[in-house]
Order: structure tokens, then C-alpha cells, then sequence
């Protein structure tokens, strides 16, 4: 069983509903980049490598960050969704094993000590993925965790999709990941583009996962701040206060 632990950060969107030209990840928050947050945290987990993942105005991106230690860059020349963004990484990671946490760049509350022993449990489960879910009061936008009557993930709806009695579940899925190396880009070299975004989504690599009979597990975290992101300079705003 290899123990390596790399750090994926998704951070190559522009954030259009930002409204300004600056990368999503570079607006600040309290006097302090949003992507700064995550890396900190990041780098508290002792992973092998950390992991980049750019592309609207990339070179601000890595100007912005390139002083840090163990941080590479991959570019995601279009953005074609989050699977899509992961599937950047297979070309550095070929021949790697253990395991990637996968983050988002706009996620500043994530935690270090929340992470930790969860990841822990996962490799010492030897699971090909585990999932980081959350409980809101208004989920509404979000896929939601359906779970079986022993509590074991079943499925994710996303929430355009949910039925009258889906939709008053209140688990959802931030999409933060943990899978095994190199188990995750067979899958995510399987994820098609069948919905109207045409985009590859790293939610569709859950069904793939399960449908190749990997070990699943989704673990539900207490405090759901920590997995809520920055999407609009409103939320930006409520952060702030």
C-alpha cells in the first residue's frame, strides 16, 4: 500500500460570475488571495507534491504563487469542466502511486485538520475513492448524497434531477475527492460529455468508480462553511463580513 498523498487544486476558471477580469482565485478575502487560503492548507498536509491546475490568465496565476516549495503547474488550455481539469495531471503522474486529494482554489475555509483524518482513513482503508460531503440547510443548485438503508453512498442526484423527496435531502456533494493513483484516470478517461454543459464532470467518475466495484466510502465533515466556495462577488462579499 503506498502512502503518497499529492494535492490537486483546481484553479484554471475565470469565474464569470465574479465580474471582473481578474482569475476567480486571486480575489482576496480578509487581505488575503482566495488560493492562498487553500495552498496554506494545503501544504499543512505534507503531501508530496502540489498540483496547479491553471488556465484563464495562467501567467497571473503562477506569478501570484510560484514562490511557494513542491508546487507544480499543469494548464487546462480549455475549460471542459472538473473532470476534464484532473485529467491535466495524467501526463505528470504516469507511473505515480498513493493517492490525490482533489481541491478548489475558490474553497478559502477548507481545513487542514478536517482533511487530515479523513485521508488518513482512506489509505489506511486502501479506497479507490472517497468523497467529503456536507450538510446545508438550503442545498438547492447542489447534487445531493442518497445513501442506502445501512448509510453506504448509493448514488449522487445532481439537483435538476432530484425527485420531490430527493430534493428535501440535505447532504450534498462539494466535490472534494480522494482517489487512488493510477485507478483514477482509467475512470476519468471514461467520463463522457452527455449533458448540456458538454463538459466533463468529475461527478460522473462516483458511477464509473462504482460500476468497476471500487471501495467507496463518503464521509460527511461537521462544519459545511469549510467546503462552500466563492462563486459571486456576493458570496465574496458575505464571506468578508
Amino acid at each position: 500500500m503506498d502512502n503518497e498523498l499529492r494535492v490537486v487544486i483546481l484553479a484554471a476558471g475565470k469565474g464569470t460570475r465574479m465580474n471582473s477580469d481578474l482569475p476567480k482565485v486571486l480575489h482576496q478575502l480578509h487581505g488575503k488571495s482566495l488560493i492562498d487560503y487553500v495552498l496554506n492548507e494545503s501544504e499543512a498536509l505534507n503531501p508530496t507534491e502540489i498540483i496547479l491546475v491553471v488556465g484563464f490568465k495562467k501567467n497571473k496565476v503562477i506569478s501570484h504563487t510560484n514562490n511557494r516549495n513542491n508546487l507544480k503547474y499543469v494548464t487546462q488550455t480549455e475549460q471542459l469542466g472538473t473532470g476534464h481539469a484532473v485529467l491535466q495531471t495524467e501526463e505528470l503522474l504516469t507511473n505515480k502511486k498513493g493517492h490525490i486529494l482533489i481541491l478548489y482554489g475558490d474553497v478559502p475555509n477548507i481545513k487542514a485538520s478536517t482533511l487530515k483524518p479523513i485521508i488518513h482513513d482512506h489509505i489506511t482503508n486502501n479506497r479507490g475513492l472517497t468523497l467529503i460531503t456536507a450538510e446545508i440547510n438550503d442545498p438547492t443548485g447542489y447534487g445531493r448524497i442518497i445513501r442506502d438503508e445501512n448509510g453506504s453512498l448509493l448514488k449522487i442526484v445532481e439537483d435538476k434531477d432530484c425527485n420531490d423527496e430527493e430534493k428535501k435531502i440535505k447532504e450534498w456533494n462539494p466535490g472534494i475527492y480522494i482517489f487512488k493513483i493510477p485507478e483514477i484516470f482509467k475512470l476519468l478517461n471514461n467520463i463522457k460529455t452527455n449533458n448540456a454543459s458538454k463538459e466533463y464532470y468529475l461527478t460522473d467518475a462516483i458511477a464509473l468508480a462504482q460500476q468497476a466495484n471500487m471501495k467507496i466510502e463518503a464521509i460527511k465533515i461537521l462544519n459545511s462553511d469549510e467546503v462552500i466556495g466563492v462563486n459571486t462577488a456576493d458570496q465574496l462579499e458575505e464571506l468578508e463580513s
